[in-house]
């Protein structure tokens, strides 16, 4: 997303799809709510997907979410001008959300009933992959920069900013994310 005034497309990174907006941050930071809803609806999805990451309870997610739709409002005057896109501010709202939800009182109480399709399942954990079991097994941190960089695919210098760090900094972390997460892959299952 480009906060360029004037016209440009607007483009939906999860999905690529692309549509004509004439909007630019610096309508949104005066308080221009169709020019916030047209700059954010498209963060949406990817901002769901960074909060469950975090988070891995769908509801949770989704309110976390919908709490960061509201600080971005919020907050949006205060913004740079120079800022070029919404994308990494938004995500440290999120991120910072769920951070915030993690450390409440209830987030440690364990859910007695999950719904259906989420009781444990025999046949699902035998398909979990040792990929996906291994970056499970990763600290916060590592989790989510390694899905930054690699499921958003967000450039470091964004996830950076997302971060509050150095863009040599993300660097160097995911790097040592990677070596950590190779370092599970070859090890047996009950040494990971």
């Amino acid at each position: 997303i480009s906060g360029e005034p004037g016209a440009h497309g607007v483009t939906d990174h999860a999905g690529g799809a692309s549509y004509p907006v004439m909007v630019s941050i610096a309508e949104a930071r005066s308080g221009d709510q169709v020019a916030f809803e047209a700059l954010i609806t498209p963060l949406i999805h990817p901002a769901y997907r960074l909060a469950y990451a975090i988070l891995r309870r769908r509801e949770a997610a989704e309110d976390a979410v919908q709490e960061a739709v509201l600080k971005a409002w919020r907050g949006i005057g205060q913004l740079r001008p120079e800022t070029e896109s919404l994308r990494p501010w938004f995500f440290t709202i999120v991120a910072n959300e769920c951070r915030s939800v993690r450390r409440g009182r209830w987030w440690s109480v364990v859910p007695l009933f999950q719904g259906p399709g989420r009781a444990f399942n025999e046949q699902r954990v035998a398909e979990t992959t040792d990929l996906r079991r291994s970056i499970e097994r990763l600290g916060h941190g590592d989790r989510v920069l390694l899905y930054l960089y690699y499921w958003l695919d967000l450039p470091l210098g964004e996830i950076a900013q997302a971060l509050g760090i150095s863009p040599p900094a993300a660097k160097g972390r995911l790097y040592r994310a990677v070596g950590r997460l190779r370092e599970r892959l070859t090890l047996p299952e009950e040494m990971a």
